[in-house]
């Protein structure tokens, strides 16, 4: 099969002729046959492919003393600024804070459910009820940070499903204004479960 492989490409490097589309279709792959083959046996001739650059001893270990900001520094290139030094706007945290809610109660239905698998039934009525008494400063905040995630996530989930239904408010106005309104909201809702 080499051998029928290798005159098949000297036919077809000696120049054009007629051939029809089954024969050029079987010449294209005869060429991206050996063109793999040649990847495997001489992984350069890769197109886009770098040999790994081999660094002495003595330079090896002066790299790995520098740090990241060191070497750029050392290099002359800036280095990049960190990403907390970008004003979101309220669209991204909107987004953010749908994501980090959803997680939040994911763990803490995970954690009750835990807590009355390891402590037997009533330990999540026991655990909320030390928690209540603790004093008003406990035990409204705990609430806040119970309500919140719920209130929030559920409105923002009726927000995303109003945009399946009428996609013409899906515009960057719309939804810069109803992310202020889902935060108002949502901390409005939350503030008043949290005085009951």
């Amino acid at each position: 099969q080499a051998f029928e492989l290798r005159m098949s490409l000297l036919r077809l490097e000696k120049g054009p002729q007629k051939q029809n589309k089954k024969n050029q279709s079987t010449m294209a792959s005869l060429i991206a046959i050996k063109r793999a083959q040649n990847a495997l046996i001489n992984p350069s001739r890769i197109h886009g492919f770098r040999p790994m650059t081999i660094l002495s001893k003595e330079s090896a270990e002066e790299y790995k003393k520098m740090n990241y900001t060191a070497r750029m520094k050392d290099s002359g290139r800036p280095v990049s600024p960190h990403v907390t030094i970008y004003a979101f706007p309220i669209m991204a945290l909107s987004s953010i804070t749908n994501r980090v809610t959803g997680v939040a109660l994911s763990l803490g239905c995970a954690g009750l459910g835990l807590a009355e698998l390891a402590g037997g039934g009533g330990t999540g009525l026991y655990m909320m009820q030390w928690i209540g008494s603790q004093g008003p400063l406990v035990a409204a905040g705990a609430k806040f940070s119970v309500s919140f995630p719920i209130v929030y996530h559920y409105l923002g989930a009726l927000r995303h499903f109003s945009w399946d239904f009428q996609p013409d408010r899906l515009t960057n106005a719309g939804v810069e204004r109803s992310s202020y309104m889902l935060f108002g909201v949502s901390i409005a809702i939350s503030g008043g479960l949290m005085m009951v």
